[in-house]
């Protein structure tokens, strides 16, 4: 009988050390993988286009940290850096970039192919709107401008992108068609 109490704490043991090997292994790979899988390095190693495509589905650069933001200066959004949420480019646009509809508001595609249109970005209501350059667009998510200088909707951010960040997410603009 004296062996049964030893042996029920050893088997205790055992089981909390495989349980903490366990977690242990779950955060390992949590860590080295984003939000959509896709693996990337402790420095957010990958191509521009996976960097890219990392910054668009979470907001966050490839290695994990959030990119900052601020509201639209035409009247703020719940995405600015003190608003109350804290989403993505695709939270709005989509995954694929295509643009999505709420309740509140509806975000234009922003496909490379829509934005650059030389017939000019088709916007959700089916106008045409002016057509973006790759400076225009830089323009557009960092200062919340349109190539003829209006401002965009208030829930578009103005996303704080250092010359490696945009020049990621643009590259990752450039593969939605």
């Amino acid at each position: 009988m004296a062996s049964s109490p030893r042996r029920s704490l050893w088997i205790v043991g055992i089981a909390l050390l495989v349980a903490v090997l366990a977690a242990a292994g779950v955060l390992i790979v949590g860590n080295s993988r984003n939000s959509g899988g896709t693996a990337v390095g402790p420095s957010g190693t990958g191509s521009s286009v996976s960097r890219g495509e990392i910054v668009f589905q979470t907001g966050h650069d490839a290695s994990g940290a959030l990119i900052p933001r601020s509201g639209n200066t035409t009247g703020g959004g719940m995405m600015g850096g003190g608003g109350m949420m804290r989403v993505s480019c695709a939270s709005c646009h989509g995954s694929d970039g295509r643009g999505r509809a709420t309740m509140m508001f509806t975000a234009p595609d922003i496909t490379y192919g829509n934005l650059t249109d030389p017939k000019g970005m088709l916007q959700p209501d089916g106008t045409r709107g002016p057509t973006y350059t790759d400076t225009s667009l830089r323009t557009a998510v960092t200062t919340g401008l349109d190539p003829t200088g209006a401002h965009l909707a208030a829930p578009m951010p103005q996303w704080q992108l250092t010359d490696s960040r945009w020049g990621d997410l643009l590259a990752y603009l450039k593969t939605l068609r």
